[in-house]
């Protein structure tokens, strides 16, 4: 008589848990069924794990191919196959394609009937058992997951890196607590101290930067030599005695399971003992506030290549640095990694409205392409959208007009009356006129936008490269406007040198022109060259001030010493580009064909 033979699956989470309990009480209800030859499959990994990453159970499937006589499978409960409902029915029906027979010992459940079949009942209770293991495991996460969320309230088991100014110590209940550490938080305390009074009497509201750099002269932990580790200990709110976390994770599941999010976030409240005050902390939080350059603080500024133009000695972004001296305007791009505790090495200013300008240059060259790409970012669906803010801002108009007008006639019938100082109050009222004054600029402003682009909006396809050329006076007066679209278009800019004579910019395009096909009256085709292509590069040269001369071209262009420019294999003196070059000449210079005079306007949005 053939011996029956079978396959024991034990699982267990950790690697701490014992599965020989399981593979004992298996083998023993196996033999009862009568199954006396036994393989056994163990392996200790996560329930939810996804089917890739489950080692046993890819061990076993490769065993049964290459066994087929072992087609029976003893297990304690469904759950140690697995946890997801996804993954369970997906190896039932591996079973169920191989007749392999499923036992279960804890409920007696068995995948086949006695007559080979699985059926309806079989399926119900599969999916319940599949329903209960799953569940169990959440409850047991969530419960896990409450108490320690408590145990943080209470200053116990705080997950993660030890925060500075702190040590983990094992207390009395077996957990792991906090306690602080006495020479990192007089350090913490002096940090927070020196950024609200200045490190000494000569040296007012220091910088983070100068903060670094003397916790490095004064020979402190080595954590507090980075700017960005003392900006991070200046906001830590730990340092007060709670913090509630924010932490957001990718979830493992996200990709296997759609119903579940794509990341999981947690808000806990932790318990630190407390090394400042909260007052201090407030205060401190207000002044970085103000410092930071990077808070929008309010609607003046709109820098229209934010994010766009990037320096070409660390590849960091170029902030804009916004500046008034006297009556003039002396707006700059400048490397955001040149106040780094490590400087970048480029320390050039470059002139916003120069750079700018020229890149809106560039984009007006095609102005057919930018008719499509208005009427693109203006689709049909946000006319309605459109039309009810213009009622907003039309609305707005009134109300500041009726407010004006009631002040006016107050100040004309004000006469004097006892206990009332008339100068006060005109002071007072005129202030109010010059606010109102300011809105109505912006409300107005805002409107001219929306009717350029609601008058864009309702123009047919044909007519919408004449609307354009007529309203651009209106896009080059919006600083909104300009930055919208030239984020369209652009994709990054590059200043590739810069001197006081001679600038040169390069431009990488996410959308450009392709050469057209234009038909002459003759009846003959002529192909145009595309106006915008995926690189270009803009040449300004900027010896009259008032007067610059700029040039454009596809081809790489390198500067070289003495004012020589490198093309290809061509080096040719840069001033001759920008001067008339007769026919001989452009015959003896060849690369000249591949610059083509770009006319330069500067920008009036500063």
């Amino acid at each position: 008589m053939d011996k029956k033979c079978a396959i024991i699956l034990a699982r267990v989470s950790t690697s701490v848990q014992d599965y020989e309990p399981q593979i004992e009480d298996l083998i023993k209800y196996a033999k009862s069924k009568g199954f006396t030859e036994h393989k056994i499959f163990n392996t200790k990994e996560t329930g939810l794990a996804d089917f890739k990453d489950k080692i046993g159970l890819n061990q076993l499937y490769e065993f049964i191919n290459k066994n087929p006589k072992y087609d029976t499978v003893f297990a304690t409960e469904l759950s140690r196959f697995a946890r997801r409902q996804s993954i369970l029915h997906e190896i039932k029906e591996w079973f169920i394609k191989r007749k392999v027979q499923i036992y279960l010992k804890d409920t007696g459940y068995t995948l086949f009937d006695e007559y080979g079949k699985v059926t309806a009942a079989g399926e119900i209770m599969f999916t319940l058992y599949g329903y209960f293991a799953e569940s169990e495991i959440k409850t047991k996460k969530e419960r896990f997951s409450r108490s320690k969320r408590r145990l943080m309230e209470m200053g116990y088991s705080i997950s993660g890196k030890t925060l500075f100014g702190y040590k983990r110590v094992e207390a009395e209940n077996d957990k792991t607590t906090l306690v602080i550490n006495e020479k990192d938080a007089d350090i913490i305390r002096t940090i927070f101290g020196w950024y609200l009074h200045g490190i000494d009497s000569l040296r007012k509201q220091p910088s983070i930067k100068t903060i670094a750099l003397e916790c490095v002269k004064r020979g402190y932990p080595k954590y507090t030599h980075s700017k960005r580790n003392v900006n991070k200990l200046l906001k830590e709110e730990g340092y007060t005695g709670f913090k509630v976390t924010n932490n957001k994770r990718k979830n493992p599941n996200f990709e296997s399971e759609e119903r579940d999010e794509k990341y999981i976030i947690t808000n806990s409240k932790i318990k630190y003992p407390a090394i400042i005050s909260e007052d201090t902390f407030k205060a401190v939080q207000l002044i970085l506030k103000e410092n930071n350059s990077k808070v929008d603080k309010s609607s003046q500024h709109t820098t229209i290549l934010a994010k766009l133009i990037k320096c070409y000695a660390c590849g960091s972004h170029l902030n804009a640095n916004y500046r008034k001296t006297g009556n003039l305007i002396r707006n700059t791009y400048r490397c955001s990694s040149r106040a780094k505790v490590k400087p970048c090495s480029n320390r050039q200013s470059f002139s916003m409205s120069m750079i700018d300008s020229a890149v809106w240059c560039l984009i007006k060259t095609d102005l057919k392409l930018l008719a499509e790409m208005i009427k693109n970012l203006n689709p049909d669906a946000n006319l309605a959208e459109l039309n009810d803010y213009k009622k907003q801002l039309e609305l707005k108009k009134e109300e500041i007009e009726a407010e004006v007008v009631l002040i006016t006639t107050s100040m004309k019938n004000l006469a004097p009356r006892r206990n009332i100082d008339i100068a006060e109050v005109m002071d007072s009222w005129e202030k109010k006129l010059s606010k109102l004054d300011k809105d109505m600029g912006k409300v107005e402003k805002e409107l001219s936008n929306v009717q350029m682009s609601l008058s864009i909006k309702n123009e047919e396809m044909d007519n919408v490269y004449e609307v354009v050329s007529k309203n651009l006076v209106t896009i080059e007066k919006s600083k909104e406007l300009l930055k919208k679209y030239i984020n369209t278009f652009v994709e990054s800019i590059e200043v590739v040198f810069h001197n006081p004579t001679y600038t040169i910019v390069k431009i990488s395009f996410k959308i450009f022109s392709k050469p057209r096909i234009n038909f002459l009256t003759n009846h003959s085709i002529k192909m145009d060259d595309a106006e915008i292509e995926r690189f270009s590069y803009v040449l300004l040269d900027k010896s009259v001030t008032q007067n610059i001369k700029a040039v454009k071209t596809t081809k790489s262009v390198r500067f070289e010493k003495d004012n020589v420019v490198r093309v290809g294999q061509f080096k040719l003196p840069i001033g001759l580009l920008f001067e008339e070059i007769a026919s001989d000449q452009l015959r003896r210079t060849p690369v000249l064909k591949e610059f083509k005079r770009l006319e330069f306007k500067k920008l009036n949005v500063y």
